[in-house]
């Protein structure tokens, strides 16, 4: 007999509650929902005293090293990455993420370092010069966006657009997002027998790229067998992680026969190359 999801979800959420309403007469708040308010100021004023007490230590270490320090021996001593977790350490009555986003809704990449492409090479040079190497040829190189209104349920690619694209990126308005935020789209959405039917391999060059979105459900088994149709090899999964500081109690949607809360989005990355054929005379 196949387990009723829902009552495991109902079993679930209660025991959620609880623990929330516990806490919550611990912390002396009004309710279980306040409760997320209370713990993030905690985690900054934890996260507040240790970069403190880093910065008083290294600067008695420096003190009492002298004259090593002048000859230029001074090394860099690790002491620990607390000061990055935000208090989610012992000093923490939650110590891992994951209970975190059954207490609060935090969703734990709320919590990733460095998100912000201008300090995300901050320590890596070489790579934050490539990054500005890059976009240097983007800005010199670059064309204008252009667009063709059309239906492609009709439009013959081949014909109308007349030449090979090196790379290819298809975001289609998928079922599945609808499910997940009715009305999201104002026209009709598409099933993954329909995005099957582009003719993506005509107008495909060689070598080129593929990039496909197919969200987290259905599409992740039905976007590899496209990518096969149309003679490409798939060569990586890229994830969005999604965050949810704006609305973090916004989990109430699951897949059907899910049990998870979802929080990603995949866009398969697919190559199209063919073989070099080396051929030997005797």
């Amino acid at each position: 007999m196949a387990p009723d999801y829902k009552e495991i979800m109902q079993k679930l959420q209660a025991r959620s509650r609880k623990r929330r309403d516990k806490l919550a007469e611990v912390f002396g708040v009004s309710s279980g929902r306040r409760i997320g308010v209370v713990l993030n100021t905690q985690m900054e004023v934890v996260a507040r005293r240790k970069m403190n007490e880093v910065r008083s230590e290294r600067s008695s270490r420096k003190r009492s090293r002298g004259a090593e320090d002048e000859e230029g021996n001074d090394q860099k001593l690790y002491i620990g990455s607390e000061i990055f977790l935000k208090g989610t350490q012992s000093a923490n009555p939650h110590n891992d993420y994951q209970q975190h986003f059954v207490d609060t809704g935090n969703r734990p990449q709320n919590y990733i370092r460095d998100t912000g492409i201008q300090e995300r090479f901050e320590e890596y040079p070489k790579l934050k010069e490539l990054i500005r190497l890059k976009d240097q040829q983007i800005a010199e190189f670059a064309t204008p966006p252009q667009y063709l209104p059309g239906d492609l349920h009709t439009l013959e690619l081949r014909s109308t657009l007349r030449t090979d694209f090196d790379i290819i990126y298809i975001d289609p308005p998928l079922e599945e997002y609808e499910r997940r935020a009715p009305g999201v789209y104002t026209n009709k959405t598409w099933n993954w027998e329909e995005v099957s039917t582009l003719k993506i391999d005509e107008i495909a060059g060689n070598p080129s790229f593929v990039f496909l979105w197919c969200g987290s459900a259905e599409g992740l088994d039905e976007g590899r067998e496209c990518l096969r149709r149309w003679g490409f090899r798939r060569c990586e999964d890229i994830c969005w992680i999604k965050t949810n500081k704006d609305k973090p109690g916004n989990t109430s949607y699951l897949e059907p026969k899910a049990l998870f809360q979802h929080t990603k989005e995949h866009c398969l990355m697919g190559i199209k190359k063919s073989p070099v054929v080396l051929i030997l005379a005797v």
